[in-house]
């Protein structure tokens, strides 16, 4: 199952001078200073009495986060917490706005394509690349690179570990540049794996766009590489624009160059539009360089082989090959049997997809990013109290950021859908989107939370876990898209519903799965006051959209032209405010502490105007 849609050597990390730990301690950001105060020149700075620098010992940076953390989970400063709080917020904001281009993006997409057969094709055609990138992003190649980069941090100093980091991406470049030699030249079999529900001439359009799409797959791989030495470093600004560039790119593609020419030379603009596409990831992967650039880069042209972290980081990545072949064959079945229920199918799902993945992509992704490095260090040390009230924090903090936003899609679905409503997007596509957005909206707490579970387990350099129930329960899932969609038995299924559906059993599921085996791998957790709380902020959303759902039915007058706009807005704003509002009400801990927060942000721009 796709997610979203999200992204050496370095001279010295930033390091500021301190006197002892006890100080080193309150910067409190994973890394050995706070945003903004860094020392830049071409060596680091020595601390007294002693001849290395914070990052080759590597006890600052690391201290610094696990002890904060083993305080906060005992009711001291919570430093860690703080600086986890801050790289969310820089992530939040740079993330929204990449969904923001994302959303006119695929605006620009329904505009110029519609709900059609070639949008169909388009979607399928560049699914296969989009989840290698996406897979790999959200969990296998940076969550396995990210704590053995650390790793080699902390015990062979800067050096080895960028070195490291030089093998890892020409192993990847070198890996995924054969992958789209094969996909270009081959490239039926690739799209036929997501289309064999139809027959080969309908396909051919999805091959002729996948032989463009192919070489995609190396800058993807490159841009996860550089992503994680980045997130390493707690650097979370560039990755997290770097979509930005995409989105820029595809839009003046569709708009500027596909919508001119579809009518007066089509085949001129479906080979532009191919092209085009292409050459927005190749933007998103070099627009890191200059982050990098920044930090010192000692690239080592070559490959060692013998290297003992390479052998690690190959056990590793076996069980997640499997995971990522796994959710392959499940997206093969998902656009196949949506082919099933309706020739346009994967194009539905791609609208819709869109705004499912909305709150995830710029809450729930930012806050696990985030969270993730401090995890794998926590583990590392093997301080499980600190890594137990880490991991407490991070699930009720993705319940509370979550919840009202998607039982709010679910309300609102249809006159969110109504955005899509111009050009070749008709007024009759919209019931069908939205009735799969609903089902994907109900489901989304139990994938946002399954994800993060999953996080979790590769911040424990545990691979072989996830692997294993994404082996079993795909086959679950699988049954359930075949099931659900097209029916069984003399019923005829809920159509392409019956994808969203499935996809919320299998996450909720899986959740369960995982959560059962964390408590078995690191010992009892807060299982109760994560219930709790998770109870508590359903409560009030479902409250928010209730009242959501009774603006809705009061403003109905707004509905028709561009008054759904503000119909919209009228209707989402209390809906969200009852739901966060009930929520502090009710106590809940990580709501209230957002909203001190946002008053101390609030008065400090009105005593600095």
């Amino acid at each position: 199952m796709p997610r979203l849609r999200h992204d050496f050597v370095s001279r010295s990390p930033p390091c500021r001078p301190v006197s002892d730990m006890r100080r080193a301690r309150t910067l409190g950001s994973g890394s050995c200073t706070r945003h903004g105060s860094a020392f830049r020149g071409a060596r680091p700075p020595v601390y007294r009495n002693t001849t290395r620098s914070c990052w080759a010992s590597g006890k600052l940076r690391v201290s610094a986060t696990i002890d904060a953390v083993h305080h906060a989970h005992r009711g001291g400063t919570i430093a860690a917490q703080q600086s986890i709080a801050r790289s969310t917020a820089i992530m939040s904001i740079s993330t929204a706005t990449s969904r923001i281009t994302g959303f006119v993006r695929t605006w620009a997409m329904a505009y110029a394509l519609g709900v059609t057969v070639l949008s169909a094709s388009y979607s399928v055609a560049n699914n296969i690349p989009n989840m290698i990138f996406e897979l790999a992003a959200g969990g296998v190649l940076s969550s396995v690179f990210i704590p053995l980069f650390i790793e080699r941090m902390q015990r062979d100093g800067e050096n080895e570990a960028w070195k490291f980091a030089s093998y890892v991406f020409n192993i990847t470049v070198l890996v995924l540049g054969v992958v789209a030699v094969i996909g270009t030249i081959w490239a039926e079999p690739f799209v036929r794996t997501q289309t064999f529900r139809i027959t080969a001439e309908k396909a051919q359009l999805a091959v002729y766009l996948f032989r463009f799409f192919a070489i995609q797959v190396v800058f993807y791989g490159a841009g996860m590489v550089t992503t994680g030495i980045l997130n390493s470093y707690r650097k979370f600004l560039w990755p997290a624009v770097a979509p930005i560039f995409n989105n820029v790119v595809v839009i003046i593609t569709l708009l500027g160059f596909y919508v001119p020419l579809r009518d007066t030379h089509p085949q001129l603009a479906i080979t532009g539009l191919a092209v085009g596409t292409t050459l927005g990831v190749v933007a998103m992967a070099v627009v890191q360089i200059p982050s990098l650039v920044k930090l010192g880069i000692r690239y080592t042209p070559r490959i060692d082989w013998k290297h003992p972290a390479l052998r690690t980081i190959a056990t590793k990545m076996g069980p997640l090959l499997v995971y990522t072949i796994t959710n392959l064959v499940a997206v093969s079945f998902r656009n196949a049997y949506a082919f099933g229920a309706t020739d346009r199918g994967p194009a539905v799902l791609q609208y819709a997809w869109m705004f499912y993945q909305l709150p995830y992509g710029i809450f729930a992704v930012a806050l696990a990013t985030a969270v993730f490095p401090e995890l794998s260090a926590l583990a590392e040390k093997k301080d499980w109290a600190g890594f137990k009230a880490m991991f407490s924090s991070g699930f009720r903090s993705t319940a509370v950021l979550i919840i009202p936003l998607a039982t709010l899609l679910v309300a609102l679905a249809e006159p969110v859908v109504r955005l899509y409503r111009a050009g070749s997007f008709t007024s009759a596509d919209v019931p069908v989107v939205a009735g799969v957005l609903v089902w994907w909206a109900a489901g989304l707490f139990f994938f946002a939370s399954y994800m993060f579970v999953l996080k979790t387990f590769y911040a424990l350099q545990d691979t072989r876990t996830p692997m294993i129930t994404n082996l079993v329960l795909t086959v679950l899932q699988v049954s359930l898209y075949a099931a659900l969609s097209v029916g069984f038995a003399g019923w005829a299924g809920f159509g392409i519903r019956g994808i969203p559906i499935a996809d919320g059993i299998f996450f909720a599921v899986h959740l369960i799965v995982l959560g059962l085996l964390l408590r078995r791998h690191i010992g009892g957790f807060d299982i109760r006051g994560i219930a709790w709380t998770v109870l508590r902020v359903l409560v009030a959303s479902l409250a928010g959209a209730a009242a959501a759902l009774g603006v809705m039915q009061l403003t109905a007058s707004l509905g028709s032209g561009a008054g759904f706009l503000l119909q919209l807005v009228l209707a989402g704003i209390p809906g969200l405010g009852i739901a966060y509002g009930l929520s502090a009400l009710f106590g809940i801990g990580e709501v209230r502490t957002g909203a001190a927060r946002l008053k101390r942000i609030i008065a400090r721009r009105r005593n600095a105007s």
